[in-house]
């Protein structure tokens, strides 16, 4: 049987939560990376993947074919029980996925800027702070973001708490909470492991669109 096939950049991006769940599920997959300076290789696979909507990433399982990053994760969740078992929980889980997409853009917004250094302070203060007082509210004294189950929003919100802290730490460490978080998921041996391979890289985040974190 073939091995499933996740297909991004070589980058962390929107693909590194993808990888940590399947390291987590113990799956099987070929890492497939394409290089910035070899973008051809990308367009020449683009029309012959048959992907519906193709796109990076993309993930290729027999005849299941999917982009988009959220699409890939929630499936994945899906098959390997990485999703709430019931109707609040699906709803808790659906709209912290939506708030951590909205930190992800405010962050976004600001790294794009030529002028990002500047805008550091005002947005770690303004509006960093507020978002992560909020999430460490919702989280409460759960372990993690949908109660006492590992959920695929937790790997999506891993990888956002990384880039930040990578980005701002000062904020980061106003919020125990979150560092407590942070350490919880890198403590699970599945992770553990990814992160002390040769096949995890901690750098670059993203591509060379932003003027942070690319580089």
């Amino acid at each position: 049987m073939t091995a499933p096939t996740l297909g991004y950049w070589e980058i962390r991006g929107l693909a590194e939560p993808i990888r940590y769940l399947l390291r987590y599920a113990n799956i099987d997959f070929t890492d497939k990376r394409y290089t910035f300076a070899d973008r051809p290789a990308w367009e020449s696979d683009k029309s012959s993947l048959g992907l519906p909507f193709p796109n990076l990433p993309y993930y290729i399982d027999g005849d299941l074919k999917l982009s988009q990053s959220l699409a890939i994760l929630r499936h994945l969740g899906r098959k390997h029980g990485l999703v709430a078992q019931d109707e609040a929980g699906r709803a808790r889980q659906e709209v912290v996925e939506q708030q951590l997409e909205d930190i992800r853009l405010a962050l976004f917004m600001v790294i794009m800027a030529d002028d990002w250094e500047a805008k550091r302070a005002d947005y770690s203060t303004g509006t960093l702070e507020p978002q992560l007082d909020l999430l460490v509210k919702y989280l409460g004294a759960n372990d993690w973001l949908t109660g006492g189950q590992l959920s695929y929003v937790d790997f999506l919100a891993y990888e956002t708490l990384d880039w930040l802290k990578r980005f701002t730490p000062d904020t980061i460490g106003k919020f125990p909470t979150v560092g407590q978080y942070l350490d919880r998921f890198e403590a699970l041996p599945a992770i553990k492991s990814y992160q002390s391979s040769g096949d995890y890289k901690q750098w670059p985040l993203f591509g060379p669109i932003v003027k942070w974190g690319s580089q």
